[in-house]
């Protein structure tokens, strides 16, 4: 069975379970393990894959809940950083009366993940890489992480999956960078 990595973030969603009340007015909130990558990774191991997760979490009380959640879904975390220097990226989300959702983000450790923490030898022992960009390509070290590692994959005949997850609220009318960073990323 191939080795599957995703990379990327790994964070809290605070959903808001009060219906149609928005951001602004939401009281009630339910926790859950998110980011894109990571719900990758836990989606291959329980249908039988191998799968791995590497990204930063905070070394608290949310890292640590995140970090049960991915090996409880069945994925080796051991490329999984716990930042005893960084809090855990939160994320709180609501659905409006269309089903839209309104995020707002507390950026932490997931974005200072840094290529010389991933082990290169690992890496390169992956049939396939996936990466996810809905924070990761932001700006910060894991923009460069994300550049370095798909260069490192490529160059290893590694299979490179790519998610160009545009958000709208976190790139804040960034469109062309988000078009010229993901270009950047797909000509691996």
């Amino acid at each position: 069975m191939n080795k599957v990595l995703c990379i990327g973030e790994l964070l809290i969603d605070f959903i808001c379970s009060d219906i149609n009340s928005g951001l602004t007015k939401g009281e009630n909130f339910v926790k859950k393990a998110g980011g894109a990558p990571a719900n990758v990774s836990a989606a291959i191991s329980k249908l039988g894959g191998q799968a791995y997760f590497a990204g930063k979490v905070g070394n608290d009380n949310f890292g640590m809940f995140l970090k049960e959640t991915l090996e409880e879904a069945g994925v080796d975390t051991s490329m999984l950083i716990l930042d005893k220097n960084s809090k855990t990226t939160l994320a709180f989300v609501s659905l409006n009366e269309v089903g839209e959702r309104d995020f707002i983000f507390n950026r932490g450790a997931d974005e200072l993940l840094t290529f010389d923490e991933l082990d290169r030898d690992k890496l390169k022992s992956f049939k396939i890489m996936h990466f996810g960009s809905a924070t990761a390509l932001l700006g910060g070290p894991s923009k460069e992480t994300y550049l370095k590692a798909m260069e490192l994959a490529f160059e290893n005949e590694v299979f490179i999956s790519f998610d160009p997850n545009y958000r709208i609220d976190l790139w804040k009318n960034r469109l062309s960078d988000f078009v010229e960073i993901s270009k950047q990323c797909l000509k691996y």
